[in-house]
Formats: structure tokens, C-alpha cells, sequence
């Protein structure tokens, strides 16, 4: 069941390697949980075949690609099948 958003709540930023709550950040400026600390994204593909450029911007990480412009963060991840399904699959 749905609530309704209450205002002053925020969205909770989650690992892109094993989809729990992110805590910190690491190198590149993704948020990461503690075990992933070291880990980094690496060789992103957008849709087209283009390499992916992670970006930092005011709200926040998103990619660049050079034939589609910008992608959205979220968007970016599902591409490249992020999160992982298993730690077996670094």
C-alpha cells in the first residue's frame, strides 16, 4: 500500500552494487554503502553504444553520452544492469 509523501522527507540513496542504504560515497561521488567503498563504475554503455561520462551536478551523479546528451542516474544504472543481482557478478 501506498502513503502519501509527507513533506520534508527525503528519497534514500541506495549502493548500486548490492541495493542497500548508501551511507557514504566513494571515489567517482556515487553514494555507496560501507562494503563498496573501494568499488568503481566502470565501462558504461548508454543504449546507442556510446561510453557513458559520469557526471556531478547540483542534485546530484547522472551520465553524459555523447550521441543521447544527458541520462538520468537511475536510468544509467538499468542500462548497464546495475544493481548487481550478486556480489559473483564484480
Amino acid at each position: 500500500m501506498m502513503r502519501k509523501k509527507v513533506y520534508g522527507e527525503y528519497q534514500v540513496p541506495k549502493c548500486p552494487f548490492c541495493n542497500s542504504v548508501a551511507t557514504i560515497k566513494n571515489n567517482q561521488g556515487i553514494p555507496v554503502c560501507p562494503h563498496h567503498k573501494k568499488e568503481q563504475l566502470e565501462n558504461l554503455k548508454c543504449s546507442c553504444g556510446a561510453t557513458l561520462d559520469l557526471m556531478q551536478g547540483k542534485y546530484g551523479p547522472f551520465f553524459k553520452c555523447i550521441n543521447c546528451n544527458l541520462i538520468n542516474y537511475k536510468k544509467g544504472l538499468e542500462l548497464n544492469g546495475y544493481p548487481l543481482k550478486s556480489i559473483n557478478d564484480l
